[in-house]
């Protein structure tokens, strides 16, 4: 295996051609990617795992957030975070295999782009029907080759031959009670910061985190203050997403635009901080990173919490809320009890391009155990977790005896479901806006034409639930409603499609060979 570091890439990016007749590998890798400390490099790693450092045992640990590439006797194994928000892709070219963990560099390096005429949102918002149901190619434009593949949660072993086994390496787990879920639990978090600050890493990272005052995040926050032990860097954003007036709120009972959990994370003895919710003056540069993932919502919200991590020399690990409402609530699903982390949106997956481009590794710790989703609701409906449950419809035992054990009040948090990403289909940048339209085919008018259609079907829809749903105030809070009008509108035209190719595109660009 040979290994060159190029400063240009994005600061976790790797890319990788592994040709299995010659028996080569041959990877670059950017500024803070882990790689082999032996004279001879086995593997690279971009993340962090439940397990020994230096013995890169990554490509079968339990536990695994972020990517990495091992070459282990006659195997070579790309190995992807044990989640539903990371992602590897790859192109296979015969019996060469192009691998990376950032689509912009996979595309600028092979020379392929997105196919401008391929539905790209189906493939995108595919993570969120679980680890065996996500659809794995998406079409792509080049003189030879017609596909590219993404691969999530599973290990891909390439053989002696230059054949594929997808195997997984989770572990089935079994609780006796909340006490010992939380004791496994922290287990393995105190494992993973532990392999994420090993003073054998030539980058040891450093911890951030997000505060809402919903369930999730805030007890991801009172799981990880106690281990990271010096005050933890906590974002949240002063507002929440609602477009419902405060009229309606007040009809429904219940408070929707506060979300900001400072004060919860003050008293987990977290440092608080606010995101800044103004995008119009972000750089062309930086905000193409979020656009460029996914044919999803880019949750340009963060940019800050993003921003700030590219400000250090070391890789951030971001430890956030995702999966927390596929394993600790209490109405779970069958679709979700059958462990395969089926998830109601999207969120995260956009972010994979910024993230490698910005330094940050995301570890949310509902992910861990979330195979063994069965033995963790069972924990939740027993008898021992009756005082901290609601029976409200918005109910999550399990967070609120932690946060509640660590002195929060009750009446702070978990009181009604809130986001703070918004839903956006073009560029909110000064910059990345004139790229756009200079671009495409896209007018500021045909732009507003756009929105102002999808907003009307939005609040068509929403009004009709919320007469549909009407005397149940939790119903009304919880139904999103009937699909927005974008998937009708993108039959004519799709501005987020348009916003995705421009993006991934332009970046592409920048590591097309000959470049860099």
């Amino acid at each position: 295996m040979t290994v060159r570091r190029d400063d240009a890439l994005p600061k976790l990016a790797w890319y990788a051609v592994i040709d299995r007749r010659a028996d080569t590998c041959d990877a670059e890798v950017g500024r803070f990617v882990e790689v082999d400390p032996t004279p001879s490099p086995r593997w690279i790693i971009s993340g962090m795992w439940s397990g020994d450092f230096v013995a890169g045992n990554f490509h079968t640990a339990e536990h695994l957030y972020g990517s990495g590439l091992r070459v282990d006797d006659d195997e070579v194994v790309v190995s992807t975070a044990h989640t539903t928000i990371e992602r590897c892709v790859y192109i296979r070219d015969g019996q060469l295999w192009h691998v990376s963990n950032s689509l912009s560099v996979l595309l600028g390096r092979t020379g392929a782009r997105l196919h401008p005429e391929a539905d790209h949102r189906r493939w995108s918002e595919s993570i969120c029907l679980g680890v065996y149901n996500y659809v794995r190619q998406f079409a792509i434009a080049h003189p030879r080759l017609e596909v590219a593949n993404q691969l999530m949660f599973e290990a891909m072993h390439l053989d002696a031959k230059g054949e594929p086994a997808y195997r997984t390496h989770d572990v089935p787990h079994t609780f006796t009670g909340f006490s010992d879920y939380i004791s496994q639990l922290s287990d393995a978090l105190r494992s993973l910061w532990s392999n994420a600050t090993d003073p054998r890493r030539a980058r040891p990272m450093r911890a951030v985190s997000t505060a809402s005052r919903g369930y999730d995040s805030p007890t991801v926050v009172a799981l990880m203050q106690p281990i990271v032990g010096t005050p933890l860097l906590t974002w949240s954003s002063a507002h929440s997403n609602t477009r419902i007036p405060l009229l309606v709120q007040k009809l429904m009972k219940t408070e929707l635009s506060n979300d900001d959990g400072s004060d919860i994370a003050r008293l987990l003895g977290a440092r608080p901080k606010h995101l800044d919710l103004d995008e119009s003056q972000l750089p062309a540069e930086i905000e193409a990173w979020f656009w460029a993932s996914s044919q999803t919502s880019p949750e340009l919200v963060f940019h800050s919490l993003l921003r700030e991590a590219d400000a250090h020399d070391v890789p951030t690990v971001w430890f956030g809320g995702h999966m927390g409402d596929g394993v600790w609530a209490v109405d779970l699903s069958p679709m979700n009890l059958t462990g395969q982390l089926w998830r109601g949106a999207p969120s995260g997956f956009s972010l994979n391009e910024a993230r490698a481009r910005f330094g940050v590794v995301e570890c949310s710790p509902g992910f861990l155990f979330s195979r063994s989703v069965t033995e963790v609701h069972r924990v939740t409906l027993s008898d021992e977790m009756a005082p901290w449950r609601l029976s409200n419809g918005y109910d999550r035992p399990i967070c609120r005896r932690i946060l509640e054990e660590r002195g929060v009040p009750r009446e702070a948090f978990g009181w009604g479901k809130k986001a703070v990403a918004e839903d956006m289909e073009s560029p909110q940048g000064d910059e990345l806006r004139a790229m756009f339209f200079e671009r495409t085919g896209w007018s500021k008018l045909t732009e507003t034409l756009y929105r102002d259609l999808n907003l009307g079907y939005y609040l068509s829809t929403r009004a009709i639930t919320l007469v549909e749903q009407r005397g149940s105030r939790t119903r009304m809070m919880m139904n999103p409603g009937r699909s927005d009008g974008k998937h009708r509108l993108a039959r004519f035209a799709d501005l987020q499609k348009s916003t995705f190719l421009m993006a991934s595109g332009w970046l592409a660009d920048r590591y097309a060979k000959g470049k860099d």
